[in-house]
Order: C-alpha cells, then sequence, then structure tokens
C-alpha cells in the first residue's frame, strides 16, 4: 500500500473508484505500475495485476499536466482468487475458486495457451454450422453459438418456470461443448496448457412466461474479449415460438497457472494467443463490456433507487456434496438453490451471484440476509471472510436486476459494511446503492 502511494499517478485516479484500497493485496513494485496498469489493477478490484519480472523496473514517469478521463471500472474483485500465490516459503496449490479445482504443477515448461500449430476442429462465426442436442452449432442469423435443450421434470419449478439453477448450467454446458466441439479442448487439455477458466460472477433472469416438461429451449450464447484476463458471455434462452425466456450474463476470467499450481490473469499475449480462433464468435451488437468498462455491474442500469432492506436474518449452511462437482468445489450453479434454505421466499425470478473464494463439502456456512417484500441480498461467511454472495429478485413482477444491487454484493467497501451490520448492529450511511434505515 504504500508503495503504491509513491506511484505518481495513484492520487490522480484513485479517485475515480468507491473502494477501499487498503483491502487490496497491492504489489511491492506498485510505485513503478504505469496509468494504465493502475487502472486496471483498480478496476479489476486487485484482480488484474501487472506481470513483471522479477527485477524491478524504473519508477512510473511523471503524468502529463492534463488528467487522463477515467474509465468505467472493471470487473469484480475475487479476494482469494487467481491473482494471489501461496505465502508460504514452500510452494502450494492455490486454493480453487469460482467451482474448479486447483491445479497441480504441470508438466510442461514453456509458456501458457496452445501450442505454435494449434487449429480448431471446426471454424465458426464467418460460417454456420447446424447444432443438435449436446452439439453445439453456430447460427449466422443470430451470429450466436446456439444449441436446443430439452427441458425435464427435474428442471422445472413449483412455478411453471424452469429452475435458475438449470438455465445457469444449461449456460456452463454449451459453452463447455462449444470449446470441446469447435477448439477440441475440455477443462483437462486447458489445464495442460497452463490455463484455466474461472467463474466468478453472472446474472440470470427469467423474463419468459412459462416453460413446460419436455419444452424445447433454443440456448444462444456468444463471448466477448475486452481485455485479459476477462471473458465475459452473454447467453439467452429461447421458448418454441421465438420468445425470450432467459437472458443472462456470465463474468469468466482466463487464468495461467504457475509451475507451484497458483492462478494469474493471463498477461495480453497469453489471452490473444488463446482467444485468436474464437474472435468470430462474438456479436458486435451484444458486447456489454469494453478496454475501458471492464467492471461486471457496469454492465446494467442504474434504478436510481438504492437497496432499501425492511428485515434480516441470519442462518447456518452446511455444504452438501450436492453442492459440489467432481472436484469437491461448489458448482456455481448451486448457489441459487442453495438461498432457499437461507430464506422463506421460493419464488425467485433471477439472481445475481458473486463467487469470491470456493467452499467444499461439509464446511459450515453463517449465512446473512437482508431483504425487503421483492428482494433480498446475501452474504455467505465463515469468520469475518466473505465468501460468496447473492442478490435475488422475487414475484411475477419482478424488476430486472439493477447496477445498485450488483455493486451492494461486489464492492468490497459495500458488502464489509453490511457485514459490519448483520454481525454487530453498526449501521453504515446511506448512500445511492444501499439504505439501512428501514431496519432501525
Amino acid at each position: 500500500m504504500e508503495a503504491a502511494k509513491r506511484n505518481p499517478h495513484y492520487a490522480a485516479i484513485i479517485g475515480n473508484y468507491d473502494l477501499d484500497p487498503a483491502s487490496l493485496d497491492w504489489g511491492e513494485d506498485s510505485d513503478t505500475w504505469t496509468e494504465k496498469e493502475l487502472f486496471l489493477f483498480l478496476g479489476s478490484g486487485g484482480f488484474v495485476k501487472p506481470k513483471r519480472s522479477k527485477a524491478k523496473a524504473a519508477p512510473a514517469p511523471a503524468p502529463a499536466p492534463a488528467p487522463a478521463p477515467a474509465p468505467a471500472a472493471a470487473p469484480v474483485a475475487s479476494q482469494e482468487t487467481a491473482g494471489k500465490s501461496s505465502p508460504s516459503s514452500t510452494p502450494a496449490p492455490a486454493k480453487p475458486t469460482g467451482g474448479y479445482p486447483a491445479a497441480t504443477p504441470p508438466v510442461s515448461t514453456g509458456p501458457a495457451g496452445p501450442p505454435a500449430d494449434f487449429k480448431p476442429v471446426v471454424e465458426v462465426g464467418l460460417k454456420g454450422k447446424p447444432s443438435a442436442f449436446e452439439d453445439p452449432g453456430f447460427s449466422m442469423e443470430h451470429h450466436a453459438i446456439t444449441m436446443p435443450v430439452r427441458v425435464h421434470c427435474e428442471d422445472t419449478s413449483p412455478l411453471g418456470h424452469v429452475r435458475l439453477e438449470s438455465l445457469v448450467a444449461y449456460a456452463e454446458r454449451i459453452r463447455s461443448l462449444s470449446l470441446k466441439a469447435f477448439l477440441g479442448l475440455s477443462l483437462d487439455d486447458l489445464k495442460k496448457m497452463k490455463l484455466a477458466i474461472l467463474a466468478n460472477e453472472y446474472v440470470v433472469e427469467i423474463v419468459g412466461k412459462g416453460c413446460g416438461v419436455m419444452e424445447t429451449l433454443r440456448i444462444d450464447t456468444t463471448p466477448e474479449f475486452p481485455g485479459a484476463p476477462l471473458f465475459p458471455w452473454t447467453t439467452e434462452a429461447y421458448s418454441e415460438n421465438g420468445d425470450l425466456y432467459m437472458k443472462g450474463l456470465f463474468g469468466l476470467s482466463l487464468c495461467s497457472i504457475a509451475a507451484d499450481g497458483s492462478y494469474r490473469g493471463t498477461a495480453k499475449e497469453e489471452y490473444e494467443k488463446f482467444t485468436h480462433f474464437m474472435r468470430h464468435w462474438s456479436n458486435p451488437k451484444k458486447r456489454a463490456f469494453s478496454a475501458t468498462s471492464l467492471r461486471f455491474f457496469n454492465a446494467y442500469q442504474e434504478s436510481g433507487k438504492p437497496f432499501k432492506p425492511t428485515a434480516r436474518r441470519d442462518s447456518k449452511y452446511v455444504v452438501r456434496a450436492a453442492d459440489c462437482d467432481l472436484y469437491s468445489v461448489l458448482f456455481q450453479a448451486r448457489v441459487t438453490s442453495m438461498t432457499e434454505s437461507c430464506h422463506d421466499r421460493r419464488d425467485a425470478i433471477g439472481m445475481y451471484v458473486n463467487i469470491m473464494a470456493s467452499v467444499r463439502p461439509s464446511d459450515e456456512l453463517t449465512v446473512y440476509v437482508l431483504y425487503n417484500e421483492d428482494s433480498a441480498l446475501f452474504l455467505f461467511t465463515s469468520g469475518t471472510s466473505v465468501l460468496v454472495t447473492a442478490f435475488g429478485h422475487y414475484g411475477t413482477n419482478s424488476k430486472p436486476l439493477c447496477r445498485e444491487e450488483l455493486k451492494c454484493c461486489s464492492m468490497p467497501g459495500h458488502y464489509q459494511k453490511l457485514l459490519k451490520y448483520c454481525k454487530n448492529g453498526e449501521m453504515a450511511p446511506a448512500n445511492k446503492d444501499y439504505d439501512l434505515s428501514g431496519l432501525s
């Protein structure tokens, strides 16, 4: 932190971000970071760290007299995610995050990424490809990766809708199948390339009227590549009559795996090398991010109103084997269903989820819930650490999730103050994102 304060760009840039800089993991060489590197680090909440050699770089030059315009902020920081190495003097595998396994030290000693002679199995984007069940294609009409999914009884809820958990699983499935079908890559193949795709944040919202058993949904998805290491995907589901049924946005990060098994956001060269063959998959009309607007909540509109809870509760939640995947870490889709064990509402129609650190079977979490008539905020905690946050909308007249609600769950300065209130009643002053006055 002290090194960062010596950076000549620090004072001009820090005021553009609504966060507590002391909560971030600053590097010892942060006094040498360039203006752009500071923007990316702060905008990502500390997730995107500059890659530097061990030799300390020369001090950053003084900024020009006219300050650069402030870009929009970048995606949410993960407190225990890919950017951190083990603090121990003996290298240890990184703690898994976002529902993916900690990497074992790769055999390869070369740079992260595909080999020089790598080629896709099927080239799509400039030309179409038919789709089938479990076999994604590419629609030139919609300029999207597309695949039909059959809705089975286990996918439905008493609301007459598809479960949010199943919709998130559909989105995960089409992404994984696309990598396999078009590039010939599985998650294990990525690990051999010293790469991992980590899921941090997502929003899923039902906007259609209903969905019956054995109905076929058309799942369309498209990635975008705003800048290393961010790898977000827009996903939509359409009913058989062509109406939009679900819309979702999934914030993923492309990470490299170090020799000690730790994760770090990919550098520009690694990122562009891996995503080179995917660029034609992107739909310019669906882009929610840019190189200067990377933070997840910026993809959502402001409502002009703060989240105003009127009640609170807390409960214990023991992580089940059913909440986790074969790697014994939390599967991202399960969070939407976990919230039902902590809140009385059973009619969630939309949800934002932020996975900051993974959990495992038998972990006991304390869950704090702040809620009102049609929405609820969830803090899944262990001790003083917030591991997962979520924000749900409930009822048939639910409104779209908004930026203020996402910021409550993704900005450390916000959710830490909300946690203090839940734990000891310390009232935080109202701001444009939340107002706790209804709880007093």
